[in-house]
């Protein structure tokens, strides 16, 4: 595959989006912008597919505070479906 540098300019907001979700998928942010261009249709080059664990990974974890027996205790079931 031939490659071709390309300047664009973006403002300082788009900088920082870009560096924080390029770090949160651990991605290069050239890597990053590439995926968005394939996931627009600009390129032909086909996306690799994300798992549903892929999509919510991040989330994993992140509730603090909350019963850590949710889905084992039935009593948080009372009332469910009606």
């Amino acid at each position: 595959m031939q490659t071709e540098i390309h300047a664009i300019r973006v403002s300082n907001s788009e900088r920082a989006s870009n560096r924080k979700y390029a770090k949160q998928e651990k991605l290069s942010q050239g890597d990053l912008v590439r995926r968005a261009l394939r996931a627009y249709g600009v390129t032909s080059e086909p996306t690799k597919a994300k798992s549903g664990y892929d999509v919510i990974k991040h989330l994993i974890g992140s509730c603090k505070g909350v019963s850590t027996d949710l889905t084992t205790n039935p009593k948080h079931m009372e009332g469910y479906g009606r």
